[in-house]
């Protein structure tokens, strides 16, 4: 993937981050690539290196890096405190468009060549667009980064997004006069609601209606993916979703360690992401992006880093297995009948 030269045009995403050290570089590729010119990551409480390669894609100029504020809580909930504490920095303000992307989350445009610039200008009234997610399973890989392939390489079956409600994320433009961004909308005063451009991903305009409150998801008839969309690897294989679930959630339930495995619990989300029944490789159209990753590590440091990064995966996911709790879920995951459907 060829980096364009940047425009004056500045798009700020936000993204909180913790222990997804081995998928950082294919992701910050990515987001450069296609536009996005000021990372803001934030993260808490890393042990596999994620703070020190965004530490060091911080000195090389490609991200900011921060601790997230959740840190000096005494019950952190780190997404939530981090929506609060963003909303307090005049920088979101100031740049022409505001995105929040999760480290799983690649923003695909679908338009012109595929960047920013091209989507902003196939509806260049919007104020805010939103963009709906594709859902990828695992796609039956049990192992962490198998031949190190990259996310895009590896997951190419998702879920059907036709016949279902879909999870949403936004671009907006940083200078209308939002409440607040917000992790999956930005919130809006209602004096503001007749007056706002707010469009789905295929560049139709949503009624008052649907965007009087915050929302965090669509009906798939008003989804719209013509223009653009985003491809959410949440799973990723068996065995990094027991590295996942031992990291611990972003907004841990209350009286509950964030490291303590329930099993119950990582089941339903096992399923209710792990949508495997349409093969997808919309990524097959973006050659380059080895090649932006490969660029990046030509950076010695950002290579050991990195390479340290992923040893610790995989090592991580080898001891899990040895824990009765983790290898019931890797064995119980790797058994469900849902996950041979798109195979027939």
């Amino acid at each position: 993937m060829e980096q364009q030269e940047q425009s004056e045009m500045r798009v700020t995403s936000i993204t909180p981050m913790k222990n997804e050290g081995p998928y950082i570089l294919e992701w910050v590729a990515h987001n450069r690539a296609i536009g996005i010119n000021d990372m803001l990551v934030f993260t808490n409480h890393c042990t596999d290196g994620t703070d020190l390669i965004l530490e060091r894609l911080d000195e090389m100029g490609l991200v900011r890096h921060m601790p997230n504020p959740s840190i000096m809580m005494p019950a952190p909930r780190h997404h939530i405190a981090l929506t609060r504490y963003v909303n307090e920095m005049t920088r979101l303000r100031r740049s022409d468009w505001v995105t929040n992307l999760d480290a799983d989350e690649f923003v695909r445009v679908n338009t012109g060549k595929g960047r920013l610039e091209d989507l902003f200008n196939a509806v260049p009234d919007a104020h805010c667009i939103t963009l709906s997610l594709h859902t990828f399973g695992c796609g039956w890989v049990d192992e962490i980064a198998p031949d190190d392939k990259m996310v895009t390489e590896t997951f190419t079956y998702r879920g059907d997004s036709e016949r279902s409600r879909n999870p949403v994320k936004y671009i907006a433009r940083g200078d209308f006069p939002w409440v607040k961004f917000s992790n999956n909308s930005p919130a809006i005063e209602e004096a503001d609601l007749d007056r706002v451009n707010w469009v789905n991903g295929s560049g139709t305009r949503l009624s008052r209606e649907q965007i009087a409150e915050p929302f965090k998801g669509m009906l798939a008839s008003e989804s719209g993916f013509d223009l653009v969309d985003v491809a959410h690897y949440t799973i990723r294989s068996y065995q990094g979703f027991l590295v996942q679930r031992d990291r611990g959630s972003a907004n841990p339930m209350k009286g509950r360690p964030e490291d303590e495995l329930d099993l119950e619990q990582a089941l339903k989300y096992w399923r209710r992401f792990n949508k495997n029944d349409v093969k997808d490789e919309s990524f097959a159209a973006l050659p380059g992006l080895r090649d932006a990753v490969e660029e990046l590590l030509k950076d010695a440091e950002l290579r050991s880093l990195h390479e340290a990064a992923l040893a610790w995966h995989r090592n991580r996911a080898q001891e899990l297995l040895q824990k009765p709790d983790y290898r019931e879920l890797h064995d119980t995951i790797r058994g469900l009948p849902e996950d041979t459907r798109a195979l027939a």
